[in-house]
Protein backbone atom coordinates (compact mmCIF):
# COMPACT_ATOMS: atom_id res chain seq x y z
CA UNK A 1 0.00 0.00 0.00
CA UNK A 2 2.51 2.46 1.00
CA UNK A 3 4.77 1.57 -1.60
CA UNK A 4 2.26 2.10 -4.36
CA UNK A 5 1.16 5.48 -3.65
CA UNK A 6 4.82 6.38 -3.22
CA UNK A 7 5.78 5.55 -6.31
CA UNK A 8 2.77 7.55 -7.27
CA UNK A 9 4.73 10.53 -5.96
CA UNK A 10 0.66 11.95 -4.94
CA UNK A 11 2.70 13.36 -1.54
CA UNK A 12 5.25 15.54 -1.14
CA UNK A 13 8.03 13.56 0.36
CA UNK A 14 8.24 15.63 3.70
CA UNK A 15 4.84 15.28 4.38
CA UNK A 16 4.26 11.33 3.51
CA UNK A 17 4.56 10.61 7.20
CA UNK A 18 1.99 13.06 8.02
CA UNK A 19 -0.24 11.76 5.43
CA UNK A 20 0.11 8.21 6.67
CA UNK A 21 -0.62 9.24 10.35
CA UNK A 22 -3.58 11.06 9.43
CA UNK A 23 -5.31 8.12 7.49
CA UNK A 24 -5.03 6.46 10.53
CA UNK A 25 -6.96 8.29 12.53
CA UNK A 26 -10.36 6.62 13.02
CA UNK A 27 -13.27 8.70 10.70
CA UNK A 28 -15.82 11.02 13.03
CA UNK A 29 -19.34 8.84 13.45
CA UNK A 30 -21.82 10.18 11.26
CA UNK A 31 -24.84 9.32 10.40
CA UNK A 32 -28.19 11.11 8.47
CA UNK A 33 -31.96 10.97 9.99
CA UNK A 34 -33.84 9.70 6.84
CA UNK A 35 -37.38 9.47 6.41
CA UNK A 36 -40.85 11.44 6.10
CA UNK A 37 -40.61 14.38 7.25
CA UNK A 38 -43.11 14.73 9.97
CA UNK A 39 -41.13 11.37 11.66
CA UNK A 40 -37.63 12.68 11.41
CA UNK A 41 -38.76 15.63 12.95
CA UNK A 42 -39.56 13.26 16.06
CA UNK A 43 -36.04 11.21 15.31
CA UNK A 44 -34.56 14.80 15.89
CA UNK A 45 -36.30 16.24 18.32
CA UNK A 46 -35.70 12.54 20.56
CA UNK A 47 -31.66 13.29 20.38
CA UNK A 48 -31.81 17.04 20.66
CA UNK A 49 -33.61 16.70 23.85
CA UNK A 50 -32.47 13.24 25.10
CA UNK A 51 -29.55 12.21 24.14
CA UNK A 52 -27.53 14.86 22.98
CA UNK A 53 -28.45 16.38 26.59
CA UNK A 54 -27.34 13.44 28.15
CA UNK A 55 -23.90 13.68 26.82
CA UNK A 56 -23.02 17.42 27.48
CA UNK A 57 -21.67 17.11 30.47
CA UNK A 58 -20.00 13.39 30.37
CA UNK A 59 -16.71 12.97 31.05
CA UNK A 60 -15.16 9.22 29.73
CA UNK A 61 -11.31 8.10 30.97
CA UNK A 62 -10.50 12.01 31.82
CA UNK A 63 -11.84 13.36 28.72
CA UNK A 64 -15.25 15.54 28.15
CA UNK A 65 -17.68 13.80 25.57
CA UNK A 66 -18.65 16.09 22.47
CA UNK A 67 -22.35 16.23 22.15
CA UNK A 68 -22.80 15.31 18.28
CA UNK A 69 -22.39 18.15 15.88
CA UNK A 70 -24.18 19.29 12.74
CA UNK A 71 -23.36 18.95 9.60
CA UNK A 72 -24.45 22.56 8.70
CA UNK A 73 -24.60 22.43 4.86
CA UNK A 74 -26.89 19.17 5.25
CA UNK A 75 -30.77 20.68 5.00
CA UNK A 76 -32.85 20.49 7.78
CA UNK A 77 -30.73 19.47 10.70
CA UNK A 78 -30.66 15.64 9.59
CA UNK A 79 -27.40 15.22 9.55
CA UNK A 80 -24.57 14.85 12.50
CA UNK A 81 -21.19 13.73 13.18
CA UNK A 82 -19.75 12.94 16.63
CA UNK A 83 -15.76 13.14 17.32
CA UNK A 84 -16.74 9.62 19.33
CA UNK A 85 -15.07 6.53 17.80
CA UNK A 86 -17.10 3.80 16.76
CA UNK A 87 -15.25 1.73 19.20
CA UNK A 88 -15.54 4.15 21.75
CA UNK A 89 -19.49 3.92 21.06
CA UNK A 90 -19.29 0.23 21.52
CA UNK A 91 -17.49 -0.19 24.51
CA UNK A 92 -17.84 2.62 26.51
CA UNK A 93 -20.87 1.88 29.35
CA UNK A 94 -21.65 5.26 29.87
CA UNK A 95 -22.57 6.02 25.99
CA UNK A 96 -24.39 2.39 26.08
CA UNK A 97 -27.88 4.14 25.94
CA UNK A 98 -27.17 6.61 23.43
CA UNK A 99 -25.58 3.91 20.89
CA UNK A 100 -28.29 1.60 21.69
CA UNK A 101 -30.77 4.14 20.13
CA UNK A 102 -28.25 4.52 17.23
CA UNK A 103 -28.45 0.47 16.64
CA UNK A 104 -32.44 0.50 17.14
CA UNK A 105 -32.62 3.36 15.17
CA UNK A 106 -30.78 2.65 12.22
CA UNK A 107 -32.13 -1.01 11.81
CA UNK A 108 -35.87 -0.02 11.96
CA UNK A 109 -34.87 3.15 9.24
CA UNK A 110 -34.88 5.90 11.08
CA UNK A 111 -31.46 6.74 10.81
CA UNK A 112 -28.87 5.81 8.08
CA UNK A 113 -25.13 5.43 9.63
CA UNK A 114 -23.24 7.40 5.97
CA UNK A 115 -19.66 9.02 5.54
CA UNK A 116 -19.86 12.25 5.27
CA UNK A 117 -18.37 12.86 2.08
CA UNK A 118 -20.85 10.14 0.84
CA UNK A 119 -24.08 12.44 1.60
CA UNK A 120 -22.48 15.14 -0.59
CA UNK A 121 -23.54 13.75 -4.11
CA UNK A 122 -27.18 13.23 -3.86
CA UNK A 123 -27.08 16.89 -2.48
CA UNK A 124 -25.10 17.87 -5.31
CA UNK A 125 -27.25 16.04 -8.57
CA UNK A 126 -30.25 17.85 -7.87
CA UNK A 127 -32.61 14.96 -8.80
CA UNK A 128 -36.16 15.22 -10.42
CA UNK A 129 -38.50 12.19 -10.07
CA UNK A 130 -38.31 12.02 -14.16
CA UNK A 131 -34.31 11.54 -13.95
CA UNK A 132 -32.79 8.14 -14.77
CA UNK A 133 -30.22 7.54 -12.15
CA UNK A 134 -27.20 4.48 -12.19
CA UNK A 135 -25.48 4.26 -8.55
CA UNK A 136 -21.91 2.56 -9.40
CA UNK A 137 -20.76 3.31 -6.05
CA UNK A 138 -19.79 0.61 -3.77
CA UNK A 139 -22.70 -0.87 -1.71
CA UNK A 140 -24.25 -0.74 0.72
CA UNK A 141 -26.68 1.80 -1.10
CA UNK A 142 -26.69 4.72 1.13
CA UNK A 143 -26.41 7.35 -1.33
CA UNK A 144 -29.01 5.66 -3.32
CA UNK A 145 -31.39 5.72 -0.42
CA UNK A 146 -30.47 9.34 -0.29
CA UNK A 147 -31.91 10.09 -3.41
CA UNK A 148 -34.98 8.45 -3.07
CA UNK A 149 -36.20 9.83 0.18
CA UNK A 150 -35.25 13.32 -1.26
CA UNK A 151 -37.72 12.65 -3.98
CA UNK A 152 -40.40 11.23 -1.62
Amino acid sequence: FERYYQELKLVPEGEWDQFMQALREPLPATFRITGYKSHAEEILHCLKEKYFKELQDLVVEGQKVEAPQLLSWYPEELAWHTSLSRKNLRKCPQLERFHQFLVSETESGNISRQEAVSMIPPLLLKVEPHHKILDMCAAPGSKTAQLIEMLH
